[in-house]
């Protein structure tokens, strides 16, 4: 696998890792909402190779921001 393959699979990649750990996807263009329970996470591509941001969420409370793929990627792992 090349890493431009690698990269063109990373929002893939992340919805089925996230997927597997029970989180439901909403798509919205750009952003892939994450929901379990009182808990969400977006992420937002700038296109299918690249993450944005991500920003984790708590009842509606923004708890954390960040710009990192693996970040993103650990609180949708828990």
């Amino acid at each position: 696998m090349t890493s431009e393959t690698t990269a063109t699979d990373a929002r893939e990649t992340l919805s089925e890792k996230a997927e597997q750990q029970g989180w439901a996807r909403t798509q919205r263009e750009r952003v892939d909402i994450y929901s379990r329970g009182i808990y969400q996470v977006h992420a937002i591509w700038r296109d299918s190779t690249a993450l944005n941001g991500g920003a984790h969420y708590e009842d509606g409370i923004l708890l954390a921001y960040t710009t990192e793929l693996a970040k993103t990627a650990s609180w949708l792992a828990r």
